[in-house]
């Protein structure tokens, strides 16, 4: 019986791999970072473009350093169901990838990045949010609280300002600091931070959570784009007269009602 299911998931994996779409061109994800790709010192990193985001992976620490796209409002209401289809990145090295089995009885979740609510608007995006490429561990406090708060009231944003916001987000870790899990000694950040940019008006929210629970107000979590430059030695090419702001306005029961009435019609 252990045999079979063995050969079961083998077979199962040999196909998700199959099916699995090689990278874009980098050139084909202009549109995913509309101000310029954000600059890393790291060299053993690699770009990946897929349909609907661009990211930069850390090859040794097997995690994304930055994830960026834009969320359109017509499809922060996209209907698909979530495909839950996890997959290790086959474009990256074999020695710089996290598998499905480092993230296993760890304690973390795989923790999107660029969420696959954002990509329900299209299959393709929806499941190539579930590469492991575009995941992080994540404590389930965190990554079913407020993080995903702030995912939630981003698609609100989108929605009620009628605007393409841009979202560039991400882990801050150490390597040599911070623990690790698995065989492939996937690195678990202790902090994140998320770029919130209206293209339109060029307002713009930065947040730093650190890697843990919470209750509090997304207002809490604001901080300067300097800070988030310093805490993870990024360049992001962001517009020239930013305005910063605090925390934007948002019905996220109106935004939800929105979404409701436009799969029902769907």
């Amino acid at each position: 019986m252990n045999r079979l299911l063995v050969l079961l998931a083998f077979v199962v994996s040999t196909q998700v791999a199959a099916l699995q779409p090689a990278p874009l061109p980098l050139e084909e994800c202009v549109s995913q970072a509309p101000f310029g790709f954000p600059e890393v010192k790291k060299k053993t990193t690699s770009k990946i473009c897929r349909s609907a985001y661009v990211l930069e992976h850390d090859n040794k620490a097997k995690i994304p350093m930055w994830v960026s796209y834009v969320l359109k409002p017509e499809n922060a209401v996209g209907c698909l169901e979530r495909s839950n289809a996890f997959a290790t990145d086959r474009s990256l090295p074999a020695t710089g990838r996290s598998s499905q089995r480092d993230y296993a009885k760890s304690g973390y979740d795989a923790g999107h990045i660029a969420n696959s609510s954002d990509m329900r608007f299209n299959k393709q995006a929806e499941v190539e949010s579930f590469i492991l490429s575009n995941m992080t561990p994540q404590l389930p406090e965190f990554n079913r609280g407020i993080w995903k708060k702030l995912e939630d009231t981003t698609r609100g944003w989108a929605l009620s300002r009628q605007h393409p916001i841009l979202i560039i987000a991400g882990p801050i870790y150490n390597q040599k600091q911070d623990k690790s899990i698995g065989k492939n000694f996937v690195t678990v950040p202790h902090a994140f931070y998320k770029i919130v940019v209206d293209t339109v008006t060029n307002e713009t929210q930065v947040f730093v959570f650190p890697h843990a629970g919470s209750s509090e107000d997304l207002n809490s979590f604001i901080t300067s784009l300097a800070e988030v430059q310093k805490q993870t030695g990024i360049v992001f090419r962001l517009p020239k007269d930013l305005k910063l702001t605090s925390l934007w306005e948002v019905n996220v029961k109106s935004a939800t009602k929105a979404k409701d009435i436009a799969c029902a019609i769907n």
